[in-house]
C-alpha cells in the first residue's frame, strides 16, 4: 500500500481497508467491484478528486463495521472534533433495557455537576467531568441503538 500524508482522504480510505482486515483483492470481492477500482480509491490524484465512491465506502462500512472508523475519525477532525466508538455493554440487548443505564448516568452526572459547582473543588470538578463522560457514553449507544433499530 502506498504511504499518503496525514489527514489525506487517502489516507483515511487506506487506513479504512487495512481495518476491515482484508486485502485489497478481498475488498474488491466483497464489493462486487474489480480490484483496481479498490486501488484507484486510495490514489493520489488531481485529475479526478474524490477517491473510492462515498457508496463504496458505506456498503465496505456496514459489511465490516471496523473498516468506518477511520472514515468517520476523518472527518470528524475536518469538522473539528473527534469520533469515539461506543462498544454496548455486555447483556444489553435492547434500547428498552438501555434506558435505565441512561437514566441512571444522567442522574449521577447532573448530581456531580451540582456538587462541582457548590464545592467549586478540583476533585468535584473531575468527579463531575468522569460522571459527564460517563453519561454522554450511555447516550452515544441510546443513539447508536436507535440508528440500527431505524435501519432494521
Amino acid at each position: 500500500m502506498r504511504n499518503h500524508p496525514y489527514g489525506t482522504i487517502q489516507e483515511a480510505v487506506q487506513s479504512s481497508y487495512r481495518a476491515s482486515g482484508h486485502t485489497n483483492e478481498e475488498i474488491a470481492e466483497l464489493l462486487g467491484v474489480r480490484g483496481s477500482t479498490i486501488s484507484y480509491g486510495a490514489e493520489m490524484s488531481e485529475a479526478r478528486p474524490g477517491g473510492l465512491g462515498v457508496n463504496y465506502l458505506h456498503r465496505l462500512g456496514r459489511m465490516r463495521p471496523e473498516a468506518a472508523v477511520p472514515i468517520a475519525q476523518h472527518f470528524a477532525r475536518l469538522g473539528a472534533g473527534v469520533f469515539q466508538p461506543v462498544q454496548l455493554p455486555a447483556g444489553v440487548t435492547s434500547l428498552f433495557a438501555h434506558c435505565g443505564t441512561v437514566a441512571k448516568e444522567c442522574g449521577e452526572a447532573q448530581a456531580a455537576a451540582l456538587r462541582a459547582a457548590e464545592m467549586a473543588s478540583a476533585d468535584a470538578c473531575e468527579a463531575a467531568e468522569r460522571e459527564i463522560a460517563e453519561a454522554v457514553e450511555a447516550l452515544l449507544r441510546a443513539r447508536a441503538m436507535i440508528r440500527d433499530q431505524g435501519a432494521a
